[in-house]
């Protein structure tokens, strides 16, 4: 299976008093929108919104500008994927001047909610930076939030009031146009999810009257994370075999960069140290991290396990809850990020496990039938990596035998042979 994010469905989303901002996902709106809006529409005044997509997929599209209209109205950010995993697009609210009418100053108030659906992990790699731009050039000005898709929701949920003119101190009503950039990057990520998250807007007119927040009193329960590595999955291993990759030989790597021998090619190890045998050339730790060879642009999806095999045993290492790709972050690594053979073996291979978002159903496991306990031709064949339906807490009487395993647990007749 080749790994890509060709498949990624991505989106925000805008409603309520503005419109929708969504992606080529199905959009998710509030379900009693009309009775929500309802709620909030005394002292309302018109307000005019536009959009135009700076940069990314969609940016070049006819319909990559234009003005929302209506509360269901979506706006045309195409998939983020492999290529194009990053955009920006320019919110501009002007209050309209109709004939000899003349429009209410008014307070303007952004409210959002949970991503829908709620703890995905495509939630979690979305990063997005909301900020008050320069409504000519779409520059930066000031920050409003930053993070996840799901910390700025979480943050804005019960109402954030913007600033009319944030060139000067005090929060200012909205007199003539005022102008948000949202910026969006999809990083780390493998899978085929889709989110959506409302951003809605109000405006309530500022003459003779104190402005409140209409969205204050809202649930604001905190939204649920997503689990970081909801499947652990095999990618690929490198075997340290004569005749395969120049660098290699049996039981001994050079520093450099490696293709896997079996599994996912796309993917490698990038060896950036070793530690040798003194005086003999076989190879009993490494350091490596997680490379793309189809893409080196490409993010990585990040590792929940590496078994590392020598003798008739392995010693294995699990994530902890970040995210990574280099073994230097991975618990029971050295302090050079050195991952070892259990007993002072020579490395045979490398296993690699990948977290995913695929769900415990459908996650093949992070299996290796190569590895067995140190019994020598006992069961074998699953790792403990974290995730999918062969997910285990470790068992005492079932760890391999490199004495230092966590969460080993062998299940099946290995179908190849140890080295």
């Amino acid at each position: 299976m080749i790994l890509s994010r060709r498949r990624v469905l991505t989106a925000l989303a805008a409603a309520g008093g503005a419109g929708a901002l969504t992606g080529t996902g199905t959009a998710a709106m509030f379900r009693d929108a009309e009775r929500f809006e309802a709620s909030i529409t005394a002292g309302t005044v018109d307000l005019v919104v536009e959009y135009e997509l700076l940069s990314g997929p969609g940016a070049d599209a006819p319909d990559g500008s234009g003005t929302v209209d209506g509360p269901r109205v979506r706006l045309p950010i195409e998939s983020l994927g492999a290529d194009g995993d990053a955009g920006s697009m320019l919110l501009t609210f002007a209050l309209p001047q109709r004939g000899d009418a003349v429009n209410n100053p008014a307070a303007l108030w952004l409210a959002t909610d949970c991503p829908v659906p709620a703890s995905t992990a495509l939630g979690e790699a979305i990063r997005l930076t909301l900020s008050y731009a320069d409504c000519d050039s779409g520059t930066p000005i000031e920050r409003i939030a930053r993070g996840s898709l799901r910390e700025v929701a979480d943050g804005l949920r019960d109402g954030y009031r913007v600033d009319g003119d944030p060139t000067t101190t005090e929060a200012d009503c909205l007199t003539d146009e005022v102008c948000l950039l949202a910026e969006y990057e999809l990083a780390g990520y493998v899978g085929s999810e889709t989110v959506d998250v409302p951003l809605w807007f109000s405006a309530i007119q500022c003459r003779n009257t104190t402005p409140e927040n209409p969205f204050a009193g809202r649930d604001t329960a905190p939204c649920p994370p997503a689990d970081p590595c909801p499947c652990c999955r095999t990618l690929g291993k490198l075997e340290f075999e004569d005749d395969t990759q120049p660098g290699l030989g049996d039981s001994y790597v050079e520093p450099g960069t490696y293709a896997f021998t079996e599994g996912d090619t796309d993917y490698g190890l990038e060896i950036y140290d070793t530690a040798d045998k003194d005086g003999e050339r076989e190879t009993l730790g490494v350091a490596f991290r997680l490379v793309n060879l189809a893409d080196s642009a490409a993010a990585v999806p990040g590792l929940c396990t590496v078994a590392v095999k020598g003798g008739p045993g392995f010693e294995q290492y699990d994530r902890d809850d970040d995210t990574l790709v280099d073994t230097a972050d991975l618990p029971g690594s050295d302090d050079d990020g050195l991952v070892y053979a259990p007993d002072g073996k020579g490395i045979s291979h490398v296993t690699v496990c990948i977290c995913t978002t695929e769900s415990a159903a459908d996650c093949p496991g992070c299996t290796d039938p190569s590895l067995t306990n140190g019994g020598g031709g006992g069961r074998g064949g699953t790792i403990g990596g974290s995730g999918g339906p062969d997910e285990t807490s470790g068992d005492t009487d079932e760890t391999n035998g490199g004495g230092g395993g966590r969460g080993g647990k062998p299940e099946t007749d290995p179908v190849g042979g140890d080295r």
